[in-house]
């Protein structure tokens, strides 16, 4: 599928500013100011859902929630970390992405209470949505079937709220009617067991309505479409069938975990079988195309639109600047601060002639001459991410902190890995576990992907068993992966994270005592601790605002 030109959905169309509503903000944030609040214009919930454009400005403003900085512009790049393969700038703590990253996380932490409140804004909204869509008059049959898409977009980015929800802060209050004034906004938080049943149903009520990207009106518009939500749900079915952090401080996974697992290999089955989407032929290729603000669903099968026409914050990323290479605010590219790392050891992962190496891994700085100036070995943790690097993106520079290059929620790749992860959980090292690996592995060697290549390819022979291939997929995953989201979260699931944080603190100390790296501090090694920071805190706020009614997650002290 050939590129198009990046699409931008118009937020400035959305409900937040065309319908009064009451959010689930009550229950996060500053309950009786919104309550009596004076509403900006003078359309109620009766009489806005008139037509099916109307109810597609409302679900514009589900998407905004997840087009912010305080969910997917900025914050989650710092939810991807410390791990493995990245950390958050600088080795002191008392800095807000620092104290997040290293795991010197609190209560009263401001980007967790931002994000919970946002999450919660846009699941109020797709309420708000699904409880009215019925009063819309539709003109015609067609006008029926687009009025049930907007209603399963409603569905599939309430889910994904509350799948990012959980995923961070483990049980959370479940509320499936839209907020209204006389409502008692003090819920308990939900198990979260109940939770995925909410997503998984919301996502598998949502599939049937929805087009695949290839299908959609007008080409790619940004909108979310049926595979993504495919993929989506088999991501969630890997993280049901995963290790959690229960109420009790264990560490926990279902007794029935294959069955999740079986649910991937269904819907991954179905997925790929569509034949609607592919992995492109060029790994590099995937992110220029993100860094010149072009949209091919082939392989991203979904990404978060951002855009702003000045810059400003409201809608846009930070991609490439939060988490790109170091480049000087004199340059003609534009500033990168770069606070998202990497280094060596990471690096390392890669045979020398994977071509992802290089992408992933941004080893230089750009000065104010706009050359460019190699960091060596010893200096490797100011290496960052390479993907979006500011140095590839075509659009005119409106701000030195923020960008339009959008997210990028779910790609085929991972749709090939999430197959073969579970292919071995469920059935072992089989042939078809193995051809799912291969097929990511030729592409990051420049072979075709579809073609069975000598070179590269693996052989079920060449795995000692069940643990060895889930290792190598922990590994392929990070190299396949790196900085798009995952990784921490991943770590969690398998009940790897703390292994592995000790691991890379145990190569970064013997690579300073041995002179390959220069002085630096792995904080995360320091403050990780198990059986908390699994979890993020429960915004102390909101702990305040219901009188303890949600409760604090282990660990944590209110």
């Amino acid at each position: 599928m050939k590129a198009i030109n990046k699409y931008k959905i118009d937020f400035r169309l959305s409900i937040l500013s065309l319908v009064l509503g009451v959010g689930m903000m009550a229950v996060l944030s500053s309950c009786e100011d919104f309550l009596t609040e004076k509403p900006r214009n003078f359309y109620s919930t009766d009489d806005f859902f008139k037509n099916t454009e109307r109810l597609r400005m409302a679900v514009n403003g589900v998407y905004e929630v997840l087009s912010s900085q305080e969910t997917y512009g900025q914050y989650w790049m710092v939810y991807d970390c410390d791990t493995d393969i990245s950390f958050v700038n600088g080795s002191g703590v008392g800095h807000v992405a620092r104290d997040l990253g290293h795991y010197n996380v609190y209560i009263e932490h401001s980007w967790l209470q931002q994000s919970w409140q946002f999450y919660y804004q846009g699941i109020d909204r797709a309420n708000t949505i699904l409880e009215n869509a019925h009063k819309v008059e539709v003109k015609d049959a067609e006008d029926e079937l687009l009025r049930k898409e907007l209603v399963a977009e409603a569905r599939a980015l309430r889910a994904i709220c509350y799948f990012d929800l959980v995923r961070l802060f483990g049980d959370v209050p479940l509320k499936t009617t839209a907020s209204k004034a006389q409502d008692n906004f003090k819920i308990v938080r939900t198990d979260r067991n109940i939770v995925y049943d909410t997503i998984v149903a919301d996502m598998q009520s949502a599939i049937p309505h929805l087009k695949y990207a290839s299908e959609q009106d007008g080409a790619y518009n940004g909108r979310i479409n049926k595979g993504a939500v495919m993929g989506l749900l088999a991501r969630v079915n890997l993280f049901r069938g995963g290790y959690y952090l229960a109420q009790d401080g264990q560490m926990k996974r279902p007794d029935n975990y294959l069955e999740y697992y079986r649910n991937v290999i269904a819907v991954t089955d179905e997925l790929i079988g569509s034949n609607k989407h592919s992995l492109l032929s060029s790994y590099e290729r995937v992110f220029r195309n993100m860094c010149e603000l072009k949209s091919d669903p082939t392989e991203n099968m979904w990404e978060i639109p951002f855009f702003n026409a000045i810059g400003d914050k409201p809608h846009t990323s930070m991609m490439g600047t939060y988490n790109g290479p170091v480049i000087s605010d004199k340059s003609i590219y534009g500033r990168a601060n770069s606070f998202i790392k990497t280094h060596n050891f990471f690096y390392d992962m890669f045979q020398a002639t994977d071509l992802r190496r290089d992408v992933s891994v941004a080893r230089f700085q750009i000065k104010a001459d706009n050359t460019f100036s190699d960091y060596n070995t010893k200096s490797s943790i100011n290496w960052s991410s390479g993907k979006w690097r500011r140095n590839w993106q075509t659009g005119a520079v409106k701000d030195n902190n923020n960008t339009d290059v959008n997210w990028v929620l779910i790609r085929y790749a991972d749709v090939l890995l999430m197959r073969a992860e579970a292919e071995n959980e469920v059935n072992g090292v089989t042939a078809t576990a193995v051809e799912y690996l291969n097929k990511v592995r030729r592409r990051a060697f420049g072979f075709n992907y579809n073609t069975p290549e000598p070179t590269v390819d693996y052989a079920v022979a060449d795995f000692l068993g069940k643990d060895d291939f889930r290792n190598e997929i922990v590994d392929e995953r990070a190299r396949e992966l790196s900085f798009e989201g995952h990784r921490r979260m991943d770590l969690i699931r398998w009940n790897l994270l703390g292994a592995k944080i000790q691991e890379t603190n145990t190569k970064v100390v013997e690579a300073i005592a041995g002179g390959k790296l220069n002085a630096f501090i792995f904080t995360a090694a320091e403050k990780y601790t198990p059986g908390k920071h699994e979890l993020y805190p429960i915004p102390a706020y909101d702990i305040r605002e219901t009188n303890g009614i949600i409760t604090q997650n282990p660990n944590y002290s209110n």
